[in-house]
Order: structure tokens, then C-alpha cells, then sequence
């Protein structure tokens, strides 16, 4: 696809070599001509990324600044509106520092060369150079880049139809000039292929970033509307991508800023993004008429709930009159929405869309319904297809590329091509959730340009992804790209110098869908690094290599969903845990795989057109990238190759770990090249992608050798499992703890296997033969010290020269260390009455309730409890309450400590507030799933003991959670 216009080739091939550098775009290095040398460190100051791709350094070559500075030296502006103005500024800000002499707008060109920049109303000069019927093409946000020659005198002309035009054309020119372009012929026209290109933010109003890996949030809601030149910085970036919407808040959202403070800081906010072309969205939660405006229901048939949408509507566009709308994720993971009240997702966009509609606002409704693991593939289609055609023209559904949950791999989300009457745009996530973050480099435009090309075949064939959500297949009124962006205020904006290519490549996909990953890898790699052939070429090479390299290393044949916790926050889906995520890969001792088919699974694959289902439905056809994801299959199931599935894994997970190390490599090549800092920054960086990536190949090989029983044909090892989610350790005392030597060799072995343990803690070796392809449980002894603890520990078993894998991180969990009962002032276990309580420790319970004589107890409310059945006898059980409850302890004289211990074994673990006498003398972390931690609150009993109060409480609207409760006699001081 062009940009869905006429486009004149008249960058010639001759002097770039391809097509896709007739279309103003970059080309691989291998067809470049070789500008300039390789530059001196002292040419190479240092740079701290925050320029991301807006670098304008001088050009290098002097043959080709003089001819830049001949045809851009004088640029020619005779007025316009506010977008206009900022294209001005950044060409000036640009020119200036590309040719190295100072370039400022005037309203003439006395030169016999001038660029010049306008619209057909506001200058003369462009309805002299242009034809009025090129601009009538381009529609509000096309333009021009053109050379002109009039009377002997040469222009190069930005011109649009419309302001916005004219601002996107500007930050085209300069990547021209960035990337090394000659203009001497250049003729485009662009358009672009979608309206709405969306920059989605999960950034929370405390600062913090749902799935940020760069920082905290740059949005400081607490100085605004002061406001900071960060702001401007980020719209420019923005603007730079054509990037013309943000919507600045967590999906998962309180209803605050839908109202007062916020609308005035919001206010504020959308007057710079104003300037730059891009419109203010905020994601609505659905229950802010509960929530905000004091209403007992948030049902959209209730006419109070309308009229109150309809209220506030008007009161947000009061304050900001180019509002651009709601995105709303409403019935999934537990947020509020319709389905509360028995109405539809289309009653209630609908809903919204009505209050928007007088203000030309939309509404842009996720389609991302996860109610259980069992019907996560199939939720958002078998809730959204029966209500097609009952939208709102003002409403899109925003769909996820894939129907589980942005995976390293997946299908192409069934959604796309079945909704012919309801408007339909893709979310794609540029923050690397489930990619490794900011520590690993995944360059996901590869990826997103296979989702893009997928055929959906829903309307016939070439009905592809692309063109659905270009509006090509469907007469859609609203349509395009969501992407959840990668930014927090770290000074690079993304946390890594190479992951903000991914912001770039989404920006210039939501643009045009039809530019290839190739391009744009070296086009952002020019603009961000340098022209330097060498560096252009292996920084391409590097991005592009690198999703299929995570794959490896992370997830084989589609298996998908490996990291844990399903439910995180911040911090997870980082670390592998397969055994904490068998739902999703369903590998047992027979096989590995998630049974999607019609014939025997879930039937997911009735989902697709039915050549696409047909396919899906048998391993043979399969794609193979695929066949665990749709398929559960014997680990002797044979590939294409002839391979067997089990040691595909096997050569996947260690050629992708080597991968990494080659990359490094590479790197190193650029020494010199690339600025000593950024240089230094990402090869750091590498090297902890290369420990990472060891840790993904080991713990995940451990795992499936020790289900399957397969040896690997080219590789053997030793490997040890420590078993914490089963053992308690009990402090200052001898304990014999679990571990699992498994042989992954031809023969049988005696091993040695020592553990790595904390300072301060005792361990003693213990020895065992282990026959080839057996495990052997040997007991280590070990004692911690008396002090409750979480411990991560490691087994290394040895065996001659026998490789070792490190399986230690395959359950994530760490190993509980509580004092013995007989060491304790109180030893509390919580829990039901009816789960099992440690040896010596009293039951915690609802029912403990507080009474004359008693040692402890509740006061007042008195708590929920849960039994998991998961991990250990003290980590399976909590007592839980989302109310304070009073927990009142009887201490001796004297000076003593209680230690706290809270988390949960299954999923998410909200903080645990601990108060004495009204005082806050602890608080947890958020924690992830099978995550704990110990609080430590200082107690005094005083001369002769007394009773104290422990008030334990969470955040409103939140559960805190209780596993144990000891309380220790300090010793003399």
C-alpha cells in the first residue's frame, strides 16, 4: 500500500536503488552508497538517548552538506496556524543543526534555492508550486514533499491541504536529510492509511506504570498544570510519527479524571499536545456515575446514568475543546461494566458514544474480555460477533493482535474480518510485557507485520489484517492503530536505547501498514545512531534477528505463557515458570501443548475462515511456529525437518541463549562507532540479556527433560531442583531439605550436590547415584538462622566434568524460614480451622476471636480465611479482609518483635498496612503471585507486659492477606 493516493516516482531508483526509497524511505545498508568515513571517538560526544530519533547532527559528508545547505539554507514561511508554527520551528530547530549553519523562516526567496513550507490558503508561494487538485488529494493530515523549479529558481516544497499536513510533512523532510537522502528529484505524496493512530499509556496517577519497564510515569499529576518542557518534547516525538491521539491514563482506572482536579491539569496537558497535532483521550472507568457522581447503579439503560454522561461530556469539553474521546476496558479482569447490569458491551458504548457524539468525540471499546483461562482464546469473539452492527457509528472495538495476551507468539486475533458492520482498530503493545521488558532487545515490527499480513479470508481473499483495520475490507467510519507505549521519564524515555525502535516502528506501521520491517529497522538505526554503514548494517541486523532469537530461548513452536504470574504487576511475566502456568501449555509426561482444535479441543480453530480452520486443525498443515498453541502433541511428535518436538526445544533454548552472546559480540564491533556512553549503556545491557536468557534455557530444558525423560541428542547435563514450595524451614535448627537430582546423561552417575545458601546459614553436602534419565531425591542438611526469612536457594550437583543447568527458578518460589514455637513469645499460623497448622504453632483463625486470658486474638471484625492447598503448611492458608481487622496480642515485660509474614501463592497480593496505637509501623509491596514477604514492627511490653493492638489493614478497595504471625523476644542490648 502507498498511502492510498497516486504517488509519482520520481526519487530516481538510479540514485537509491528501490522502490522503497522512491517512497522517501530507508533501504538496507547493501544498497547504500558509502557516505562519508567512519568518524573519530572525538566526533562522538556523549549522548544520553533523550533525543531518541529527533537527533540533528551535522551531516558528515561535505560534498552532500553543501548540496542540502544549497537547497534547505533558506526556508521560506508566509504564515499560518498553530500546527504550522510548530512545523517551522522544528524544521529551524532541525536544518540548523543538520547543516551545521542557522536556519530561521522568512516570508520570501531571494535565493536562487528555498525550501518552502505552507498550505494553499495561507501562502501564495504554494499556490504558485502546487496544483490545487495534489492538495485536494491529501485530505487533513496528507502533504507534499516535492522539488519544484520556477523562473530558474529551485524550491523544495512542504505543502498540504491542511495545517496538520504541513507539520507531518515537515518531520518527513528531516528524515530525508537524517537519513542521507538526495532531493534533487524527490516527488511524494503521503497520506495516511488510517485516522485514528493511538499512543495508549497504562500510567496510573501515583506515578507508577502498569507494565512500565522505563521509570515512573512522566505525567507529574501532582505539579500540573504546571507544566514541564518534557511535554512538549513528548508531543514533538509524537508528531514525528504522525502519532495523532493519546490517551494518558491506565486502562484499569479510577473514575478521578473524569472529573475536577484533574480536568484542569488535563486541560493543560491537551494545550501542548494541541500544538503538536494530537488529540487527549483519557480511558473512562464505567462505574464513575457510581463512583463520581453519587448514583446507586452505572446501568446505561438508567436515564440517571445517561443524563450524568451527558453532564459530564459537556463539562469536559468545557475544558478542553478538541477532546478526542474515552477508551473504556470494561467486564474484564474484574473492572466494572454493562454485563454488571445484564446489558451488552454495545448498550454500553453505546452509552458513552451518545454523550460524546454532539462533540464529535468516539469512544474506542477493548475488546479484551478475560473472564477465565478456559475461554481466553474464544472470550472476545463469542462476546462481541453476535453484537455486530449494533454499535454506535462513534464507537470502535479495539482488538488485541492476538486472542490471548501480546505472546511472543500467537494467531492473529479471530476478531479481525468478523466484524463487518462494527469499526474495528488493532492494539498492538510496545512496552515489552511478555518480550523481556526493557533487559532483552525484541523488535516486535517484525511480529506486528506478520499479525498485519495474516489473511483473515473473512471477506474473501486479500481481506487481510492491514486491511480491515485500514477500513479497505469494511466501510468502517473509525479505524486504526492502538499501540501501549513503551515511555516513562527515564532520561532515554524507554529504559533502553534499543527499545525504542519499537515506538518508532509502531508509529510508522500506523502510518502505513505495507512499510517493511527492514526499512524501518535501518531507517530508525540512521536516524538514532548515524549514517555509518557498518553501524546502519548491524544495528538492522540486530533488530531484526532479535524476536525470533527471544522465541528461542523463551517460547518453542508457540507454547506461550511461560512467565508467571498470570495476574502481575508491575514487575511480572519476566521470569520463566512453567510449572506455575500448566494451563496454558498443558505439557504433562506424555506431551506438550494446548488443544485448541474442533475435533478434540476447545475449538478455537472454528473461530477462522474454513481454509484457515482447516489448517489449524491438523498438525500436519499446522504452521509450525504454531503447533503448540493450537495442538497438544507428543514430545516424539516429528516436525518438518524430521526433528522431534522435545529436541526442537532442546536446540531452540540453547543456539537462542548463544544467540545472545553473538549479539553482544556484534556489538563490540561498534566500538567506537557509536558514542561511549549509549555504547557502554546497551552492551551492559546485553550482558544481562545474556545471564537472562541462560536462566530461560536452563530452567525451561530442566523442565521438559524432567517430564518427558528425553535425552538430548547433542548435549548432556546434570540438573537440581530444591523443592521450597513443599519445606518450611525451621530457624536455628538442623533441617533436611528436598532437592531433586535429575541425570540428563547416557550413563549412570554418582553425584555430589552442595547448596548455595545465605551468610550466616550452615549446609552440609549429600551424595547419590542417579541412573541415566532418573531423578534421585536427596535430603541436604541445612540450618538457617532463628530469625523468619525468605531464602532463594540453589542445588549444584557435580559429577566430574558434567555440565550443570540451574533449574532453581522453575517455581519461582522462595524457601519460608520461621522460628520453632518453643523460641516464640507467639506462634501464629492463619488460616481456616480446618487447613493443617504447623508443628507447635497455634491456629490463627476467624474464629480466634479475642477473650479475657487469652494470648491473642480479634477484635471486633474478624476476618475471612483461604486454604490454596498450594506450597507449604504456613504459605497454603491466609486470613484475608478487605476491612481493618484488630488483632490483640498479651506481650511479656520487655522489649520483643512481631514479624508478619503476607503474600499469596496463587496470584496478585496487595499491601499489607500494619498500625500500632493508630500509628503506621509497616507496609508491604504490591507482590506478584507466590511472592512473600516478612513485616518487622517493634513491640514493647514495658515493665510488667500488656496487651497491644495491631490494626492490619489495605488500601480502600483492596484485600490484605495474613499467612503467619510470630513474635520474638528481643535479646539483651
Amino acid at each position: 500500500m502507498s498511502s492510498g493516493i497516486r504517488r509519482r516516482s520520481l526519487l530516481s531508483a538510479a540514485a537509491l536503488g528501490s522502490t522503497a526509497a522512491s517512497l522517501g524511505l530507508s533501504v538496507p545498508a547493501s544498497a547504500q552508497p558509502v557516505l562519508g568515513t567512519k568518524p573519530s571517538a572525538a566526533t562522538l560526544p556523549a549522548e544520553d538517548g533523550y533525543d531518541l530519533w529527533l537527533r540533528y547532527r551535522r551531516v558528515e559528508d561535505p560534498g552532500q552538506l553543501e548540496r542540502y545547505r544549497a537547497a534547505l539554507g533558506t526556508l521560506v514561511w508566509q504564515g499560518g496556524g498553530p500546527l504550522q508554527q510548530s512545523a517551522v520551528e522544528e524544521l529551524g530547530r532541525g536544518l540548523t543543526g543538520l547543516l551545521g549553519t542557522r536556519v530561521a523562516p522568512r516570508i520570501s526567496a531571494p535565493s536562487p534555492a528555498a525550501l518552502v513550507v505552507g498550505t494553499a490558503k495561507s501562502s501564495a508561494l504554494i499556490r504558485e508550486l502546487v496544483p490545487a487538485a495534489d492538495l485536494a488529494e491529501l485530505g487533513d493530515e496528507g502533504y507534499v514533499v516535492r522539488r519544484v523549479t520556477r523562473r530558474g529558481k529551485h524550491f523544495t516544497v512542504v505543502a498540504a491541504h491542511a495545517d496538520r499536513g504541513v507539520l507531518y510533512g515537515a518531520f518527513h523532510l528531516l528524515r530525508l536529510v537524517q537519513t542521507r537522502r538526495p532531493l534533487e528529484q524527490v516527488d511524494l505524496m503521503e497520506r495516511p492509511a488510517t485516522p485514528l493512530r493511538m499512543a495508549n499509556h497504562w500510567d496510573n496517577d501515583d506515578g507508577s506504570i502498569e507494565r512500565g519497564y522505563a521509570g515512573r510515569s512522566f505525567f507529574d499529576w501532582e505539579k500540573l498544570p504546571q507544566l514541564d518542557t518534557r511535554y512538549t518534547d513528548y508531543a514533538r516525538v509524537l508528531a514525528s510519527l504522525s502519532i495523532n491521539g493519546a490517551v494518558i491514563n491506565n486502562v484499569n482506572t479510577p473514575a478521578d479524571y473524569l472529573a475536577e482536579p484533574f480536568l484542569t491539569k488535563l486541560a493543560a496537558l491537551a494545550g501542548v499536545l494541541r500544538r503538536y497535532g494530537v488529540a487527549l483521550y483519557v480511558t473512562a472507568n464505567f462505574a464513575a456515575p457510581i463512583d463520581l457522581g453519587g448514583l446507586d447503579t452505572a446501568d446505561p439503560f438508567d436515564p440517571g446514568v445517561r443524563g450524568w454522561w451527558t453532564k459530564q461530556a459537556a463539562e469536559i469539553y468545557g475544558k478542553i475543546e478538541d477532546f478526542g474521546g474515552f477508551l473504556v476496558k470494561a467486564n474484564s479482569e474484574g473492572r466494572p461494566g454493562p454485563l454488571d447490569y445484564g446489558r451488552t458491551h454495545a448498550d454500553g458504548a453505546n452509552l458513552l458514544a451518545g454523550a460524546l457524539r454532539p462533540y464529535g468525540g468516539i469512544v474506542m471499546w477493548r475488546a479484551f474480555v478475560h473472564d477465565s483461562d478456559e475461554k481466553w482464546d474464544r472470550q472476545a469473539y463469542l462476546d462481541f460477533t453476535p453484537l455486530d452492527g449494533k454499535f454506535a457509528h462513534n464507537a470502535v472495538v479495539q482488538i488485541k493482535n492476538g486472542p490471548i495476551d501480546f505472546q511472543v507468539r500467537e494467531p492473529a486475533h479471530p476478531l479481525f474480518g468478523s466484524l463487518p458492520r462494527t469499526n474495528s482498530m488493532i492494539e498492538l503493545q510496545v512496552t515489552q510485557e511478555y518480550t523481556g521488558h526493557a533487559t532483552h532487545l525484541c523488535y516486535l515490527v517484525p511480529q506486528w507485520k506478520e499479525v498485519l499480513d495474516f489473511d483473515t479470508l473473512k471477506a474473501g481473499e486479500g481481506s487481510t489484517v492491514a486491511r480491515v483495520v485500514t477500513g479497505r475490507v469494511h466501510s468502517y467510519t473509525h479505524f486504526g492503530f492502538a499501540g501501549v507505549m513503551n515511555f516513562g521519564d527515564a532520561r532515554n524515555w524507554t529504559g533502553s536505547h534499543l527499545a525504542a525502535a519499537n515506538t518508532h516502528g509502531y508509529g510508522r506501521l500506523a502510518w502505513n501498514p505495507d512499510l517493511s520491517a527492514q526499512d524501518l529497522a535501518a531507517e530508525w538505526t540512521r536516524m538514532t545512531f548515524g549514517n555509518d554503514p557498518r553501524v546502519v548494517k548491524t544495528v538492522s541486523a540486530l533488530l531484526l534477528d532479535s524476536w525470533h532469537t527471544y522465541e528461542d530461548y523463551t517460547s518453542p513452536l508457540g507454547t506461550g505463557y511461560l512467565t508467571h504470574p498470570p495476574d502481575a504487576s508491575v514487575a511480572g511475566h519476566f521470569d520463566p515458570s512453567p510449572t506455575t502456568t500448566t494451563q496454558f501449555h498443558t505439557s504433562d509426561r506424555a506431551g506438550i501443548g494446548y488443544d485448541r482444535t474442533t475435533a478434540t479441543g476447545d475449538g478455537f480453530t472454528e473461530l477462522y475462515a474454513p481454509a484457515t480452520r482447516d489448517a489449524y486443525e491438523s498438525p500436519a498443515n499446522c504452521p509450525e511456529e504454531l503447533l503448540l498453541f493450537l495442538h497438544h502433541v507428543p514430545y516424539t511428535h516429528r516436525l518438518a525437518s524430521g526433528t522431534t518436538v522435545i529436541q526442537h526445544i532442546y536446540d531452540t533454548h540453547f543456539s537462542g541463549a548463544a544467540r545472545v552472546a553473538d549479539m553482544r559480540t556484534e556489538w563490540e564491533g561498534l566500538r567506537r562507532r557509536v558514542d561511549h556512553r549509549r555504547f557502554t549503556d546497551v552492551h551492559r545491557q546485553l550482558g544481562e540479556q545474556i545471564t537472562e536468557a541462560a536462566k530461560w534455557r536452563d530452567t525451561l530444558v530442566a523442565y521438559w527433560f524432567d517430564l518427558s525423560r528425553i535425552r538430548d541428542e547433542r548435549r548432556a547435563w546434570l540438573q537440581a531442583i530444591v523443592a521450597p514450595a513443599d519445606t518450611v524451614l525451621l530457624g536455628g535448627e538442623r533441617n533436611e531439605l528436598p532437592v531433586q537430582v535429575l541425570n540428563a546423561t547416557g550413563s549412570g552417575l554418582r553425584t555430589v550436590t552442595t547448596l548455595d545458601v545465605p551468610e550466616g546459614w550452615r549446609s552440609e553436602e549429600a551424595a547419590a547415584y542417579v541412573a541415566s534419565r532418573e531423578g534421585q531425591t536427596v535430603k541436604m542438611p541445612v540450618v538457617p538462622p532463628p530469625t523468619p526469612a525468605l531464602a532463594t536457594l540453589h542445588a549444584r550437583p557435580r559429577s566430574g566434568a558434567v555440565p550443570v543447568l540451574d533449574a532453581s527458578l522453575r517455581s519461582l518460589a522462595k524457601a519460608v524460614v520461621v522460628p520453632p514455637a518453643a523460641r516464640c513469645v507467639h506462634a501464629l499460623d492463619a488460616g481456616p480451622d480446618s487447613a493443617p497448622v504447623l508443628k507447635d504453632y497455634a491456629r490463627l483463625s476467624p474464629s480466634s476471636g479475642w477473650h479475657e486470658g487469652a494470648g491473642f486474638g480479634w477484635v471486633g471484625n474478624t476476618p475471612d480465611a483461604t486454604d490454596t492447598g498450594l506450597f507449604d503448611v504456613v504459605r497454603r492458608d491466609y486470613v484475608r479482609d478487605s476491612a481493618p481487622a484488630v488483632l490483640r496480642l498479651k506481650l511479656p515485660a520487655g522489649r520483643c518483635t512481631a514479624h508478619l509474614l503476607t503474600g499469596d501463592p496463587n496470584t496478585l497480593n496487595r499491601s499489607l498496612i500494619v498500625r500500632v496505637d493508630g500509628i503506621e509501623r509497616a507496609r508491604s509491596e504490591q507482590l506478584d503471585g507466590r511472592e512473600f514477604t516478612w513485616l518487622r514492627i517493634p513491640l514493647d511490653g514495658g515493665s510488667s507486659g500488656r496487651e497491644v493492638d495491631l490494626e492490619l489493614s489495605a488500601k480502600e478497595d483492596e484485600t490484605w492477606h495474613l499467612s503467619a504471625c510470630v513474635v520474638v523476644a528481643d535479646g539483651p542490648a
